[in-house]
């Protein structure tokens, strides 16, 4: 293909190099896969190297551009893919680099669900949890498994919590307002039942539907 003429660092970012060959700029590399590849001012490279050179620095940028991602918040395998598409870069290179994230233990959807599952049943029902997890991509099997754990475990919190930040405490509302938090009905009439032996509702309610 030709001889490198000039290796020259990037102004906009400074872990990235520019590859001249024969004085005309071919491609950009991140500087820690230029120095894995020992390329070096006076090297002869041919075109099939160097694009297995160009296809590795993808890939590490794709890797720490993911690592950055998650340092924000943990992620699901299929979030991290969206976001690498996004960012254009193509099938493969993503692939490698959700492997490599994987292999790294960055990613890891099962420990992603426990955690998700643990932290926000406090707040939403099995059903609004499902479909959080399901539009996350979460395996459907990992979601089935988590869920029959947790059941509807915090609902007489959340239901708790909403009749004391309400004076006038009903039976109807609150069985709406669970439902919209994705309780399962045989979760909230359970819950229902139980407050209301607990004498949790005005006595002037005459009682609710069975749903």
């Amino acid at each position: 293909m030709g001889r490198i003429t000039d290796i020259v660092r990037q102004k906009r970012n400074k872990t990235r190099v520019s590859i001249f060959i024969d004085d005309e700029f071919v491609c950009g590399l991140d500087e820690v896969t230029a120095l894995s590849a020992r390329l070096k001012i006076g090297d002869d490279v041919d075109e099939n190297e160097l694009k297995k050179i160009v296809y590795e620095s993808e890939i590490n940028s794709a890797f720490e551009r993911a690592v950055g991602y998650l340092s924000f918040s943990p992620r699901a395998r299929k979030e991290i893919e969206r976001y690498l598409t996004d960012k254009g870069y193509d099938t493969e290179v993503v692939a490698a680099a959700l492997d490599r994230l994987v292999a790294y233990r960055y990613v890891d959807d099962r420990v992603y669900a426990e955690s998700y599952v643990k932290s926000k049943s406090k707040r939403y029902g099995s059903f609004r949890l499902a479909a959080e997890l399901k539009r996350k991509g979460i395996a459907q099997d990992v979601i089935d498994e988590l869920l029959d754990d947790s059941g509807d475990n915090g609902i007489t919190d959340v239901a708790k919590k909403y009749l004391s930040s309400h004076r006038t405490a009903d039976k109807q509302k609150l069985k709406r307002f669970l439902a919209g938090r994705g309780f399962g009905w045989d979760s909230i009439a359970d819950a229902v039942s139980a407050l209301d032996r607990d004498g949790a509702f005005d006595t002037s309610d005459d009682g609710y539907d069975e749903q």
